[in-house]
Order: structure tokens, then sequence, then C-alpha cells
């Protein structure tokens, strides 16, 4: 298991079964910190299924107000950028 910290709270990060996902790819619980994700699908999968449930986290925590086709363009949009700029950090 692994952990993010997103806006100030620590969330584990578990990988389920497709069972155990109820056929959903990633699921985020605010109330629980806690992001799940279908170890089923394929690792770039996974890698987008994380990266929107952190961006459906970010909107709750900054009342961003993203609908969720905001939240799928931007999690493609970000997965993209630092997929051409593997160099790019911000720590």
């Amino acid at each position: 298991m692994k952990q993010i910290k997103i806006s100030g709270l620590l969330y584990d990060v578990v990988y389920k079964s497709n069972e155990e996902m109820e056929g959903r790819i990633g699921l985020a619980d605010f109330n629980r910190q806690l992001i799940s994700v279908n170890e089923s699908h394929t690792s770039q999968t996974q890698q987008i299924a994380l990266m929107h449930e952190i961006l459906h986290l970010l909107d709750m925590s900054y009342n961003l107000k993203l609908t969720e086709e905001q939240v799928v363009y931007t999690t493609h949009s970000l997965i993209a950028l630092f997929a051409d700029n593997p160099e790019l950090t911000f720590i």
C-alpha cells in the first residue's frame, strides 16, 4: 500500500480486485482518506484512475465545482504532460 497527501490529508492508495471494486476502475473516499484502484486493469489505466480520483479529491477539498467531463479531460491532460516531460518535478 502506498500513501499520498492531498490538501493536507494522508490518503491510503489500495489496489483491489475487480469483484471488490464492483467493476469500477477507481474510487475515492474523502471521509476515510482512501483511494481504491482496480488491479485488473493495465498499469496505464490504473495511472489514469489514480489521477482521476486525485482530481476528484482536489475538487472536493477546494470546492472547484468541476464537472465529470472536466475531471476526465484534466486527467488525460496531466497524464500526457507528465509522460511527455518525465523530468518535470515541482519539489
